[in-house]
């Protein structure tokens, strides 16, 4: 493994704070800034939310999440160069969504929120000194949805994997 230069370290702390912003962004309903953290052509995976570029995308969410109380926790990133102007990386995360009425959530019917577990795997751009991410794949280890802010009856933990997208094994060997 190649020892990383300070400017190395430099971009990866600028990559942090990109994924910060878009916790914060997402979390404090300021979607006209969460656009921009986004490159053009951004791919996406794992996401209910068909948007394939980075407004589509923010614009989705906002319609789905506007009225939900939302809370996302991404930690222990492992992130690394890949070119002068690209990187990847891998994110463990927490998300907490509930909304004031139930909805319909994959796998479940009725949920008022749900309760999640997994990782982003990502790409990152430069682009006219500006990181952005490029590519965004959600993965799940847990979801579980919740009934008034409460699990139901006799949930199985893992009944509300299926369907998601699982993390990826090869992801950044």
């Amino acid at each position: 493994m190649a020892e990383e230069t300070t400017a190395d370290l430099i971009h990866i702390e600028y990559i942090k704070r990109l994924k910060s912003r878009y916790c914060r962004f997402i979390d404090s309903k300021q979607w006209g800034r969460l656009k921009e953290l986004f490159t053009t052509d951004l791919q996406i995976e794992g996401f209910t939310i068909i948007g394939g570029n980075g407004p589509t995308f923010a614009a989705e969410l906002a319609q789905r999440l506007e009225v939900a109380m939302t809370a996302h926790h991404c930690h222990t990133p492992e992130i690394r160069l890949t070119g002068p102007d690209a990187a990847e990386g891998v994110w463990a995360m927490m998300d907490l969504i509930e909304w004031p009425h139930a909805v319909d959530l994959k796998n479940f019917s009725g949920a008022t929120g749900f309760y999640g577990t997994g990782f982003y795997e990502e790409r990152y751009r430069c682009d006219n000194g500006q990181w952005r991410i490029a590519f965004m794949r959600l993965t799940r280890t847990r979801f579980e949805p919740l009934i008034h802010g409460v699990r139901p009856s006799g949930f199985d933990v893992f009944a509300g994997l299926r369907g998601f997208t699982p993390p990826s094994p090869d992801w950044m060997r």
